[in-house]
């Protein structure tokens, strides 16, 4: 009986539609814009982050032990007198001009080093100058590091464009400069650069090569020099360190060895999702207002659905009501226009996740170049495809067509048979 009355409804539905061939491909068309235009959002938003969150991982530490304690030393700056009933005490725990560092690293490192699910672990000096060569000149952050146990944190040995890595480590005075900034000032492999320090002392260095991470601020803006001379330059000691860069064996492990990390050496630690917030949020919500604007695509579809639904139902009424008359029962009849507006949703879902996954692969196999001035650079657009995503468009689809069929197929519903066949 449910066969029957399914496939009564569907015959009704599928030969009004024909009936309005033009009209019909028309919203179908609609329809399947809004589902291509939806899927190919989807897999430009959710590859930008993936960029994105790859090229972070590639040059940043998963997790920085910083150069600040858990607890900062105390300093009283107020107290009640000792008789009084109410004492109280203001304390503050914040050393004016206290310098960042960890001390001793060697013993920090070593403990960090034995946790399991640790593959690489990386002390540093960060330290903020001037890098001038020949008449040009520009501020820069220079990052001391061993080059062998930094090339574990990252992909910095991939990145590298001219020279390598390994020329950095035997080059006491050599500095690795990101490849915007070394465009910048004019420098180029195995040309000599000063480099002046916020002590005020100028230091003549090498250039040991270039790389490029991808992102803007970092290849215009910084540079890599041995730990031992960024030691110098900031007026550190052998055993003493601005900060510790560690990575994981698994993303998963980042925020429970983070805080186990933090208990064991007392430093505070930072994330590198806690590290890049302010970049991530940007990012997604960026991607929100794009899924915002799509929606409003879905939004015109659903007016052309229920254009057409109402135009048959304006056409067809002798026949709505013979049918009435022959004892079809209003659901039914509201479900034969409920029907004809998920056919249209669901024909222009298909069409539309074939087309979306067809463009956004061509998308993704273009060359592209993002300019110079870009915050993420590379050579082509990233994007990525799940199942999901197609999912979550058919769905809405198919929702939107409801809505829109709800209320013509109300109107025909409510048509008084007497009436129309009297006219």
């Amino acid at each position: 009986m449910m066969f029957l009355k399914a496939r009564f409804i569907l015959g009704i539905a599928l030969r009004h539609l024909t009936g309005k061939r033009r009209q019909t491909a028309l919203v179908i068309a609609g329809v399947a814009v809004g589902s291509m235009v939806m899927i190919l959002t989807f897999g430009l938003a959710e590859g930008v982050m993936t960029d994105i969150k790859n090229k972070i991982i590639d040059i940043s530490p998963l997790i920085t032990v910083k150069g600040e304690k858990i607890r900062g030393k105390q300093r009283l700056l107020m107290t009640s007198s000792p008789y009084s009933k109410n004492h109280f005490e203001i304390v503050s725990r914040i050393v004016p001009d206290e310098k960042k560092e960890v001390k001793p690293y060697t013993e920090v490192v070593s403990l960090v080093d034995a946790l399991p699910g640790i593959d690489a672990v990386s002390p540093f000096v960060a330290t903020r100058g001037v890098l001038r060569y020949s008449t040009l000149s520009r501020p820069c952050i220079v990052k001391g590091v061993i080059p062998e146990r930094e090339a574990r944190i990252g992909k910095l040995g991939q990145n590298i464009r001219t020279g390598s890595l390994n020329e950095l480590s035997y080059t006491k005075n050599g500095i690795l400069l990101g490849i915007g900034l070394a465009g910048k000032i004019g420098a180029g492999y195995h040309d000599l650069v000063r480099f002046t320090g916020e002590n005020g002392k100028v230091y003549d260095l090498v250039v040991a090569g270039t790389f490029a991470s991808g992102f803007g601020a970092v290849d215009d803006n910084n540079a890599f020099i041995n730990l031992r001379l960024a030691q110098t330059i900031s007026g550190f000691s052998e055993n003493v360190v601005s900060a510790i860069g560690i990575h994981t064996e698994s993303l998963e492990d980042v925020n429970p060895l983070s805080r186990e990390i933090s208990r064991l050496t007392g430093y505070k630690t930072e994330t590198w999702e806690e590290a890049n917030a302010n970049l991530l949020s940007l990012f997604e919500r960026n991607n929100n207002i794009t899924f915002f604007l799509v929606i409003f695509v879905f939004v015109v579809a659903g007016f052309g659905i229920a254009n057409v639904l109402i135009t048959i139902v304006l056409q067809k009424q002798r026949d709505i009501a013979v049918m009435k008359s022959m004892g079809v029962s209003i659901g039914t009849l509201e479900l034969v226009f409920l029907a004809e507006g998920m056919i249209l949703g669901i024909a222009g879902a298909v069409i539309g996740g074939v087309a979306g996954h067809y463009l956004t692969n061509l998308i993704s196999a273009l060359p592209v170049s993002y300019g110079p001035s870009a915050v993420v650079r590379g050579d082509h657009i990233v994007t990525v495809q799940k199942p999901v995503f197609y999912v979550l468009t058919t769905l809405f689809a198919i929702l939107v067509s409801a809505v829109s069929g709800y209320g013509p197929a109300r109107r025909a519903a409510r048509l008084k048979p007497v009436d129309i066949l009297r006219a």
